[in-house]
């Protein structure tokens, strides 16, 4: 509870303000990804046009469009005094709709787990099999980036063989999953940078 109420008063002007990729049910969706987690900060920030040009230069070909733009929100997800890691929610356009992914990243920005909020998809359950799973948990931006084909759009051979009859879907997991890695770095490093200095000290003391 010290290290929320001091983070509010570092944060203030960027936490628990209205913004777009939030969680519908965050007590129960987040509890789900950390079971031990005891509280979450939510931190609000602006993905403007100069994060999209970030990106469109570290992923060529995977541009965020400009309905990508305004204030998004990052979870950072506790256990006590101790940062468990983080919940971004991000939006993927598809041949369904919108598809928005719950991603639970952890303190050296790797996925640890996703699930979703809202897709369409009829091939869904194919692409939350554990098998299929597996090739994301753990993952950092880098090694993610090894399953894009040469388009570096669409996902190759290595990705697509777990994904069985779900090649769509599993392409547009992977472009969300390697514009949220990416985002979170560049939009709230310095924030998280904060938090876990705090986190660490009070660990410590």
């Amino acid at each position: 509870m010290k290290l929320l109420l001091l983070l509010l008063m570092m944060f203030q002007g960027t936490v628990f303000a209205e913004a777009f990729c939030a969680l519908r049910d965050p007590m129960a969706q987040i509890k789900q990804l950390f079971p031990e987690k005891t509280s979450q900060l939510s931190i609000v920030k602006a993905i403007n046009d100069d994060i999209r040009q970030h990106v469109q230069t570290k992923l060529p070909n995977n541009d965020l469009h400009f309905g990508e733009l305004g204030r998004h929100t990052l979870y950072v997800i506790f256990k006590e005094q101790q940062v468990l890691g983080y919940i971004h929610v991000r939006s993927e356009q598809s041949f369904w709709g919108l598809v928005e992914v719950i991603w639970a990243i952890d303190q050296d920005f790797a996925i640890i787990d996703f699930a979703f909020q809202r897709c369409r998809s009829p091939k869904k359950t194919l692409i939350e099999q554990s098998e299929f799973r597996q090739m994301f948990i753990g993952k950092n931006l880098q090694q993610l980036q090894t399953y894009l084909s040469a388009d570096g759009v669409s996902a190759n051979r290595v990705l697509l063989e777990q994904a069985k009859r779900a090649p769509e879907l599993a392409n547009v997991l992977l472009r969300c999953a390697l514009k949220t890695l990416l985002l979170t770095q560049l939009v709230w490093q310095e924030e998280l940078d904060t938090v876990m200095t705090a986190s660490l000290n009070l660990v410590n003391k």
